[in-house]
């Protein structure tokens, strides 16, 4: 008998806790990244405004949804999140200056994760545009996905999912910094 009642209790609780997330960690600038922008000779940088695409959902840049499971975006913005991981990947190697005369800005031109099986996926995409004072120097889409085998399982698929999805804002960034236009024209002098 107890296990009768005890089971519906145990299923709601494995339910319930794949729906609530935690938040996303503040970005952090990653050793290769630190290294390939000092090995790069670029001129410190400032960050400028990054914004969701035009025609996007507005949904889209302040949550995520994979099965039961949502995660709200940091400080409201996924095209924000993308411009604080540039940011942290900057100020990791030295390259952050807010009074720079070139300023990195960025539209995100694509957003997406699900978890379906047996192979799940997500992609994130984003056009870039380096500035020197008020003339442009740089100008690309650049865009980078994952996939991954999902799981039945919603506990164990929706943080997967999560996870992924999230690791994509460091690879984009680490595309544009490895990219040999972006590293030509943000170099100093």
């Amino acid at each position: 008998m107890r296990l009768r009642t005890a089971l519906p209790v145990v299923i709601s609780g494995l339910t319930l806790s794949a729906c609530a997330m935690a938040p996303m960690a503040a970005p952090q600038a990653t050793l290769d990244n630190i290294q390939a922008l000092r090995a790069a000779g670029i001129a410190p940088l400032k960050v400028g405004a990054f914004t969701p695409g035009p025609g996007a959902p507005t949904a889209m840049d302040r949550k995520i949804a994979v099965r039961a499971g949502v995660q709200a975006a940091p400080k409201g913005s996924y095209a924000q999140f993308l411009a604080d991981t540039l940011a942290a990947e900057l100020n990791g190697a030295g390259k952050l200056d807010p009074r720079s005369t070139l300023s990195v800005s960025g539209v995100v031109t694509d957003t997406h994760v699900d978890s379906t099986m047996p192979t799940a996926t997500a992609r994130l995409g984003a056009h870039f545009v380096l500035k020197r004072e008020a003339v442009v120097v740089f100008e690309k889409d650049l865009d980078v996905q994952s996939s991954w085998s999902s799981s039945f399982i919603g506990a164990v698929a929706i943080p997967d999912a999560f996870n992924q999805y999230n690791g994509l804002f460091q690879k984009l960034v680490a595309r544009l910094l490895a990219d040999p236009d972006f590293k030509a024209a943000a170099r100093a002098g």
